[in-house]
């Protein structure tokens, strides 16, 4: 079940300049087929995503801009303190791309590792505490259950690898920066349904975006 918070940051003033309609983009298509078909990830999908974010590296750092990251700092603070994970050990930013929020995300677990699927997205990952690692989402280089928490910041949900990876009490934290305007989107409530066994967790808005963090039950 995902019990919504209360919002407690606002979107700046104004309003973005995002482009065009994220419900015709063709990622949000290969979003839904990911999440909700586990014959969704194709070879030819993999293909089409890696040309994509090969050719959008050089100017990824460009969507930096102010207000983008709120929502990604509401989720590790509000979020993970909320669900209180197990432990902070291990957590991997899948999709990570350039590690534009890498830093935050590290100042929050031991061991961080930004992996994504694009080799000319990964090696600009800045140097510092987290270790770039070039690999495929629906099929993580980490042991059963290894995972203490995985990021998912406008990323595909793939919830085969997710049962796997992630180990009783860890969490999953999905955020949408641009909320549903996001070409990467699901609701909070489509994430817990996509994810197999037993989870709970919370969700909320921030500046522009939505987050929810869920976590692995253990127990009854």
């Amino acid at each position: 079940m995902i019990t919504e918070l209360p919002i407690v940051i606002e979107a700046p003033d104004g309003k973005a300049t995002w482009g065009s309609a994220a419900v015709d983009h063709p990622m949000r298509a290969v979003t839904r087929a990911v999440a909700f078909d586990p014959d969704g990830w194709t070879p030819e999908r993999q293909a089409e995503v890696v040309t994509l974010f090969d050719s959008l590296a050089p100017e990824w750092t460009s969507r930096d801009v102010a207000g983008r990251e709120l929502p990604i700092l509401d989720a590790l603070d509000r979020g993970l303190a909320a669900v209180a994970p197990a432990g902070r050990s291990l957590a991997v930013e899948l999709g990570g791309g350039t590690g534009l929020y890498s830093a935050a995300m590290a100042e929050r677990f031991a061991t961080l590792v930004t992996l994504d699927i694009s080799w000319e997205m990964i090696r600009l990952v800045p140097a510092g505490r987290t270790l770039p690692v070039q690999g495929d989402g629906a099929g993580l280089p980490f042991a059963d259950g290894a995972l203490d928490a995985l990021i998912l910041v406008n990323m595909f949900l793939f919830p085969a690898e997710v049962e796997r990876a992630v180990g009783p009490g860890g969490v999953v934290v999905w955020v949408n920066s641009r909320g549903p305007e996001t070409p990467i989107h699901l609701t909070a409530d489509e994430v817990d349904r996509a994810l197999p066994g037993a989870w709970d967790g919370v969700a909320s808005r921030a500046g522009w975006g939505t987050w929810s963090v869920h976590r692995r039950t253990v127990g009854p």
